[in-house]
């Protein structure tokens, strides 16, 4: 199935890395995982992203409960479009 899988997340196929790609850290990466995962990622027991190379050393996981899937954030609040920029970001690298 290709496309938006209904009430979940991005299918895996579609999370590409276009070649035209601007999202860095700085533009892109550090406000959204400040804005939705620092609320709960700062602690030793879950996967720590406050710094930009713990959230690379975490791009498979994050993708995968937060693109692919949907249960991060906890309160499912993100938009089918935050996850597409997501996915687009951790598929390039999170550069």
């Amino acid at each position: 199935m290709h496309g938006i899988i209904p009430s979940s997340g991005i299918a895996a196929s579609d999370v590409t890395c276009p070649p035209d790609s601007t999202l860095t850290y700085e533009s892109f990466g550090s406000a959204f995982i400040t804005d939705n995962c620092l609320s709960c990622h700062t602690s030793k027991e879950k996967p720590n992203l406050t710094t930009h190379a713990a959230v690379q050393g975490n791009k498979g996981r994050i993708m995968s409960v937060a693109v692919t899937g949907t249960k991060m954030p906890e309160n499912g609040s993100l938009a089918v479009e935050e996850r597409q920029l997501l996915g687009e970001w951790l598929a390039c690298g999170a550069p």
